[in-house]
């Protein structure tokens, strides 16, 4: 998912009163804000940074890639995503907030990602998203490392919590999505337009903020929204690129990362949630990700960082025994724990044939040299013999075996010169007692090499396939997840089956055949599901609920187009026409209800009581009439008349007594 860095800027004119409240009410104490810089050093690390822009500190000096950090409720630990290059994957990592006791939070995976953690309000565990399913779903972990567990949530990332613990907001393919702590009830609560993004909860729980991009798909404005998704507020404008915003620990401010077109990078920002008071707080690297925690305490930079940088020889091997022809390649690293490599020069490149031209002793020197001139020098020792053939018993793998994605299989060789001077060397691309690599689908080479005493070599070569038989999937394009479709409208299904390991998917069957009309019939909840079985006999099934509702047309006269219903007489029978397209029995109006309200702005000021309402259906114009009884007591106010219709939705009339 390194699409999940999007990155947004913000300039603020909204001072709404529903917007100047979020998260008001927080206890929570404002501290230091933890980030990624992506340019510092030439390397991607975290850092820290007092609110107000002083006290930089840097946390991570590894050459490996650090970002996405979150910082636990009390402001002690750090997680964030690490990855150790050449091919490795994302795991979620957890250190101090001075960066010291760096571990590994989540298993070693050999296929799959894990990426922007997130802590539960009390500490015990972290959320986080991860491709260990397939897809990217939302996974859960303790904090001691116990209890890994998905969630269940598919095409779901960058999780935040709800401040009571109960459930996780996230970005998905359809928006901004709500799903509990335990992976029930997942549901969406923006549309996917301009991809909302990068959702962060407010400490009181009333506001959720996150990001959409602009009309040509740059990182856009920074939005707030209830957390069912009313209230929708637009929090910047200005046409700058924002992302990533996180609440302040007391509610009041928003840090998040800017675009500065000018210079070409990302510099962090905080705002007031009234939109107003924008401060710029970095202004120099490519400053990503912020999260604001609690800490006040400055880590005290390091004092004696080591002097020289450090060198890996891998090939050749100190001490090392190789052959004509052997094909071995040059590899080596050189990195630094406290600035950049600028130069890493061998007597051979990277990737270039280890020198076994002649027989007998060779070395093999790297030089390194770092950003502030510091210098290294390592020589290895490696011997080349003659050769005459040995012989090798390779025993696994076979030749053209398969193997299942992932499979638990050893190699296992030897070698032996019955009659000859005896063997020296036997290896192979594994040592024996290695897992064999099955970490990837496709065709695989392996090699053993044998060399005796006397500088006799036997090479053997093979192949072996390894397969992957995950379940297939299923995708839905329509219907739509929770989406209302009239009664009786056409509206034709659209889905498809894969395999992950490109397998042929015997059946791929739904509810209905795909581009046949979606049942619409009844009214009230429906359920669309998705089957599909591969060759190898695994099967998944997808499903997607939706509602059939009548189709309403309105109100008719008296009640306008905007369902008001002005100078009826308190105490005479009130008479409302609608249609729902056609007669469907007298019993489609389950309830009738008056409820008193404010005139003007209709806010209710008591609750809802059963009204005494006659129900007809006048075949000649299509229309049903209900004559509801009124009070003459209520001469002079306003009342709410609802109607609670069977496929659950309430047209809702707002009278006003004369």
């Amino acid at each position: 998912m390194s699409t999940r860095r999007f990155i947004q800027v913000l300039i603020v004119v909204l001072a709404l009163g529903l917007v100047s409240s979020a998260g008001a009410t927080s206890s929570g104490t404002n501290g230091r804000i933890v980030f990624t810089s992506r340019t510092r050093d030439g390397q991607s690390d975290l850092y820290s940074i007092g609110q107000d822009g002083t006290s930089l500190r840097r946390l991570t000096t590894t050459v490996h890639i650090e970002q996405a950090p979150d910082w636990s409720p009390d402001g002690t630990k750090i997680a964030y995503e690490r990855v150790l290059g050449g091919g490795d994957h994302w795991r979620i990592w957890v250190m101090n907030a001075d960066g010291s006791a760096q571990s590994a939070l989540t298993p070693e995976s050999t296929y799959a990602d894990d990426n922007t953690p997130a802590w539960s309000p009390d500490g015990s565990r972290v959320a986080f998203a991860s491709t260990r399913g397939g897809t990217w779903n939302l996974w859960m972990i303790n904090a001691d490392g116990t209890g890994l567990h998905s969630l269940g949530t598919t095409f779901a990332y960058e999780p935040s919590w709800s401040p009571d613990g109960t459930q996780l907001a996230f970005s998905g393919l359809s928006g901004i999505g709500v799903v509990n702590a335990d992976g029930s009830n997942p549901h969406f609560i923006s549309g996917p337009g301009g991809s909302p993004s990068a959702p962060s909860w407010s400490p009181d729980g009333s506001h959720i903020v996150f990001a959409r991009n602009n009309s040509a798909g740059y990182p856009g404005e920074l939005y707030l929204a209830a957390p069912d998704g009313s209230a929708e507020t637009q929090l910047t404008s200005g046409g700058f690129r924002n992302a990533q915003p996180r609440w302040s620990p007391d509610g009041t401010k928003i840090v998040f990362q800017r675009y500065d077109v000018a210079a070409d990078q990302w510099n962090l920002w905080t705002i007031g949630t009234d939109g107003l008071n924008p401060q710029q707080i970095t202004s120099s690297g490519n400053n990503l990700g912020p999260s604001w925690g609690t800490s006040q305490v400055i880590p005290e930079p390091d004092a004696s960082p080591p002097d020289a940088p450090h060198i890996d020889i891998y090939a050749p091997t100190g001490d090392g025994i190789y052959f004509p022809g052997q094909g071995t390649v040059v590899y080596y690293v050189c990195s630094s724990t406290v600035s950049a490599i600028v130069s890493c020069e061998g007597d051979l490149p990277i990737f270039a044939p280890v020198d076994v031209s002649t027989a007998g002793p060779h070395t093999f020197t790297v030089r390194a040299v770092d950003l502030d001139g510091r210098t290294a020098t390592k020589t290895v020792t490696y011997e080349v013999l003659d050769i005459t053939p040995p012989t090798i018993d390779l025993r696994t793998p076979s030749n053209g075996a398969t193997y299942d994605l992932g499979a638990d299989a050893k190699v296992d060789y030897s070698c032996s010169d019955p009659g000859g001077s005896g063997v020296i060397f036997c290896g192979g691309d594994l040592p024996s007692g290695a897992p064999l690599d099955t970490s990837w689908a496709g065709l695989h080479r392996f090699s053993v090499t044998a060399a005796d005493k006397a500088g006799h070599v036997t090479e053997t070569h093979l192949t072996y396939t390894v397969v992957d038989r995950s379940p297939p999937g299923v995708v839905i394009q329509s219907p739509l997840v929770d989406h209302d479709y009239s009664l009786g409208a056409t509206w034709s299904t659209n889905y498809y089956c894969w395999s992950p390991g490109n397998f042929h998917i015997v059946s791929c069957n739904g509810t209905v055949p795909s581009g046949d009309p979606l049942d619409t019939a009844g009214i009230g909840p429906h359920v669309f599901a998705v089957t599909a079985t591969d060759e190898n006999g695994k099967t998944t099934t997808a499903s997607i609920p939706y509602r059939v509702i009548y189709l309403f047309n309105g109100f008719d006269s008296p009640v306008d187009t905007g369902g008001n219903l002005d100078g009826a007489k308190a105490g005479d029978g009130i008479a409302v026409k609608f249609s729902l397209n056609g007669d469907h029995g007298l019993k489609v109006v389950t309830q009738t209800t008056w409820r008193p309200a404010t005139c003007g702005d209709w806010i209710p000021t008591g609750p809802a009581g059963p009204a005494d309402a006659r129900l007809s259906y006048i075949p000649s114009t299509d229309r049903y009439r209900e004559i509801v009884a009124s009070s003459s007591s209520w001469k002079g106010s306003c009342r709410l008349l609802r109607f609670n219709l069977e496929d659950g939705t309430h047209p809702e009339v707002r009278v006003h007594f004369k």
